[in-house]
């Protein structure tokens, strides 16, 4: 499981706007490194509602700007049936007042070719099968593998640089290998992608951002 950094997360949140009591506050701080606050068995509500509360940063639509496998492009309407890239410009069908919803699913159909993709070609190089593929929008992880080989992905991955992808696909993939992150674990992960440390720190310290796109008509 691939968490989203706790530390990170809070600066994130303050910076939309969100609100927090003191003990709240006192709770966040404390963590810190690896150690999630948002462990599924022990969330804090008072946190959740203040994920809830947080205003994002964009509301996509035409004329805006999002980014997408780590580089920006910018929401264009045009005589089109179905959203395609061109160059640094997505184009939308023009008129029908769902800019947002078409860029989404596109983002998510793309996502979801991506990490079928990588995750194929990591489970054959460690021969091991993955039961299904399961893209959701959580705010807790960006990632996980469950024990009968199901395997969850953020699709919001998609926005990410390709490489940071990549490695959280290989991230997950080896814990079909190693259910834990020991030592053997990594060892895993190195063999699927001897430079993952730098795609590890990317997503330590950008991933939020990337939560601060809303895709709402």
């Amino acid at each position: 499981t691939i968490r989203i950094d706790s530390k990170l997360q809070f600066e994130h949140l303050r910076s939309f706007g969100g609100t927090f009591t003191p003990g709240a506050v006192s709770k966040l701080q404390h963590y810190s490194g690896e150690r999630p606050i948002f462990d599924l068995f022990n969330i804090d509500e008072e946190i959740r509602r203040a994920l809830a509360r947080a205003t994002p940063i964009l509301t996509v639509g035409v004329g805006s700007v999002f980014p997408f496998e780590g580089r920006m492009l910018t929401v264009a309407a045009a005589q089109v049936r179905v959203p395609r890239v061109e160059g640094d410009v997505i184009l939308v069908p023009a008129g029908d007042g769902r800019a947002a919803g078409r860029v989404a699913a596109f983002l998510k159909l793309a996502a979801r070719q991506r990490l079928q993709g990588a995750c194929e070609r990591y489970a054959g190089q460690v021969v091991r099968p993955f039961r299904k593929i399961t893209l959701r929008d959580t705010r807790s992880r960006w990632g996980s593998c469950a024990a009968d080989g199901s395997l969850m992905f953020s699709w919001r991955l998609i926005m990410a640089p390709a490489e940071v992808l990549d490695y959280v696909a290989a991230h997950e993939v080896a814990h079909l290998v190693e259910m834990n992150h020991a030592p053997e674990f990594w060892a895993v992960v190195s063999g699927l992608m001897p430079d993952y440390a730098r795609h590890r720190r990317w997503i330590r310290t950008h991933g939020a951002g990337l939560h601060g796109y809303s895709f709402s008509d």
